[in-house]
């Protein structure tokens, strides 16, 4: 269970559309932020976010199906049936209103979820999602799912690929917590990933470049207000940075009351681990706690 010294999370499971998911749930006043984690991540990717608003704004982080510790049926995957078990969840939780934070997938998950439920969605924040990618990000993300590998013979050898890699610094403890909880240990004493491989390759089917595309046609249904937070940096570099300038400019044509936020020093995923004073400010001053 992730945890703060003096604000631990609560960690249970609920049972959402007919599968178990795991939550974390942070304690704080209402309307909560609904956490949605990326692509192959989980709920531990809210760490950071659970811990700056821990006693001021309640944070609520689900394990998507087939990811963390939630249930890995065969079947039905993509953006419409992650949208029934968040929605599932929450009214199994007594949630009504909500603001939405999603990272990269779940950025735009949090796109469609503000979009059909405008009554529910009272913000919606973007860590480095919600728009069609850049094309080079878009490949980049291709050849690293192509080539995953999902079992290691040792944890640490894998946790160190990503302590040792430049897009991953400053190294923190919330991004050590997050890597490691990738992995499971079985009995052979080796490690798989936490996500399977058919969970990996179904939602890629579903969450195909058409995908993407319905995302501009949206903006104009998002009625509450948006913060954007871009990484400076992608993957590897700035030519491979998730949210182009285009992108950005159509996000802000498109959704009636945004504020963009640019973190130069983070990439995709450091974006939302790394010390930022400015990342911090913008979330808590959007959330009117400043």
């Amino acid at each position: 269970m992730a945890e703060n010294q003096n604000h631990p999370a609560q960690s249970y499971r609920v049972l959402a559309s007919r599968i178990r998911m795991r939550v974390l749930d942070w304690p704080g006043a209402e309307p909560p932020v609904l956490f949605i984690h990326g692509f192959s991540n989980n709920a531990l990717a809210a760490l950071r976010l659970g811990n700056l608003l821990a006693g001021r704004r309640r944070v609520i982080a689900p394990d998507l199906r087939g990811r963390g510790d939630s249930d890995m049926p065969f079947g039905e995957y993509g953006i419409p049936t992650h949208l029934r078990d968040l929605v599932a969840c929450l009214n199994r939780l007594g949630v009504q209103r909500f603001v939405v934070a999603g990272h990269s997938l779940g950025a735009t998950i949090g796109v469609f979820l503000a979009a059909q439920y405008p009554d529910r969605v009272t913000g919606l924040i973007l860590f480095d999602g919600g728009a069609i990618p850049n094309p080079v990000a878009v490949e980049m993300l291709n050849a690293y799912y192509d080539s995953l590998t999902y079992r290691y013979p040792s944890l640490e050898a894998y946790v160190a690929r990503f302590r040792n890699a430049p897009a991953y610094q400053p190294w923190t403890d919330e991004l050590e917590q997050l890597v490691r909880s990738n992995l499971i240990q079985q009995p052979d004493g080796s490690y798989f990933r936490r996500v399977a491989r058919y969970v990996i390759e179904a939602d890629r089917r579903a969450e195909h470049l058409e995908t993407w595309k319905q995302l501009p046609d949206l903006y104009a249904r998002v009625e509450c207000p948006t913060l954007i937070l871009r990484a400076g940096m992608g993957m590897v570099g700035v030519e491979d940075r998730v949210l182009s300038d285009e992108a950005v400019a159509a996000m802000r044509a498109g959704l009636h009351s945004s504020r963009v936020v640019t973190i130069e020093r983070a990439g995709h995923t450091s974006l939302l681990t790394i010390p930022s004073e400015e990342r911090d400010s913008a979330i808590l001053e959007f959330l009117g706690l400043k």
